[in-house]
């Protein structure tokens, strides 16, 4: 009795000790059930909700499961742009796009960035043309920006031929149409868009 006492005191230390450390999170003990993938929609599911600090730790959990995955990392920066923190959106659209240089989500939010900003339209309009020159198509939302860039660089030729091409592609999109029409406005143009 006192050897088998003996063999089974380390064994019982060990699974008391090790039961207190699998309910800590990230454990050797636990294995995170999630993939990055469902911590990515799940945090996508808290944003739309509005709950942003569980959006980034979902996003975070995302990222730190499989860094090689964009989109949980423009998620976050889209995260911390909406929550006014621009240093941090800027800080993980350019991780992003350190990623996939030609990720047309993260230039455009970058670029839309720092529109909001005020500044540094010239970079913007780089990571914009450098994303979108593979595409045969370039997203309305895209283009938009783009002629918004060129606006800000007062470059009004360059401008109304992306806003052109942007009022032309649009379709179902209401809020876009309207905020291209807006833009195309500022150049003196009155055009109706996606008819």
């Amino acid at each position: 009795m006192k050897n088998l006492l003996l063999i089974l005191s380390p064994i019982i230390i060990i699974l008391f000790f090790s039961g207190g450390c699998a309910s800590l999170e990230g454990s050797l003990f636990m294995k995170d059930p999630l993939t990055a993938e469902e911590h990515n929609n799940l945090g996508v599911i808290y944003e739309r909700e509005g709950k942003y600090d569980l959006a980034i730790r979902e996003y975070k959990r995302a990222i730190s499961s499989d860094e090689t995955l964009v989109t949980p990392i423009v998620n976050l920066g889209n995260v911390y742009f909406k929550e006014g923190e621009y240093t941090k959106a800027e800080k993980y659209y350019k991780k992003a796009l350190n990623i996939d240089e030609i990720n047309v989500e993260a230039a455009n939010n970058l670029a839309s960035l720092y529109i909001e900003t005020g500044g540094q339209y010239k970079e913007g309009l780089e990571y914009m043309l450098l994303s979108t020159k593979h595409l045969e198509t370039i997203p309305p939302y895209a283009l938009d920006t783009i002629g918004v860039l060129y606006i800000k660089l007062k470059n009004n030729v360059e401008a109304e031929k992306f806003l052109v091409q942007a009022c032309s592609t649009v379709k179902s999109n209401e809020v876009l149409r309207e905020e291209i029409r807006s833009h195309l406005w500022q150049l003196g143009m009155n055009k109706r868009c996606g008819d």
